[in-house]
């Protein structure tokens, strides 16, 4: 098996990323889509690296969608939803950091804020780089694709629900996340008891601030890093 990367940037700015694991017969055809994906770009990034060991998940998330008259009501259904979990200061600091786009405490936005759900502080060592959820895909990615758009959801929720079920499965104790793409204003929430629940809208139309949080117990923080960035995951059905 095969993984293979794809990112692409404007005048600095990450604007598209995707994540494939496929055989070799459909290598060619994976890489022509997903350079084919991003909107326009000035940067392109693919990287394309044999994967010797893949586990499946059997079943990803539990879908559903909860739908709000503003974004304000939605993040707090977000802390509603979390606070049997992380602790409502910590919940409400990491909106405020997501939705500001700010460098609070040297908080820096490119990849996932990593935090401990205890205390809030933040875990991963380098902040610039922040976490990164790689090496995953559907077994048969087509098949899931075409039973979302069926029932009303997008390529968007494929790849999100994808990486929230690897995050779940690899540790990660609950996710807060929306896009910082000024024109998708839902977001989502997920951990084990939740599923990934989808909130509509997390922010205003041309809001171009977006994140994510993973938050993760101290004292499990090795095992999950090296099951989030190098173990491969496929799951297998929806």
């Amino acid at each position: 098996m095969l993984s293979v990367r794809m990112r692409a940037s404007l005048r600095g700015k990450h604007v598209s990323g995707a994540e494939r694991i496929v055989d070799e017969e459909n290598l060619t055809k994976t890489v022509l889509e997903l350079l084919e994906r991003p909107k326009s770009y000035d940067e392109i990034n693919l990287k394309v690296e044999r994967v010797e060991d893949v586990s499946y998940i059997d079943t990803p998330l539990k879908v559903s969608t909860l739908r709000f008259r503003n974004h304000i009501e939605a993040r707090e259904k977000a802390i509603e939803l979390l606070s049997y979990k992380v602790k409502e200061s910590i919940l409400r600091e990491i909106i405020d950091v997501i939705s500001t786009g700010a460098n609070l405490k040297g908080w820096n936005m490119r990849g996932a804020i990593l935090v401990d759900v205890e205390s809030g502080d933040r875990l991963e060592s380098d902040s610039n780089r922040g976490v990164r959820t790689v090496l995953l895909d559907w077994q048969d990615r087509e098949a899931v694709k075409a039973k979302l758009l069926r029932e009303g959801y997008t390529e968007r929720t494929l790849d999100a629900l994808a990486i929230a079920t690897k995050n779940v499965f690899c540790g990660v104790e609950a996710e807060i996340c929306w896009s910082d793409d000024e024109d998708y204003v839902t977001g989502y929430v997920a951990s084990p008891e939740l599923g990934y629940v989808r909130l509509d809208p997390m922010k205003k139309y041309g809001d171009p601030f977006g994140g994510r949080a993973y938050f993760v117990r101290r004292e499990r923080l090795r095992e999950v890093l090296e099951c989030l960035e190098r173990k491969a995951l496929l799951i297998k059905g929806y």
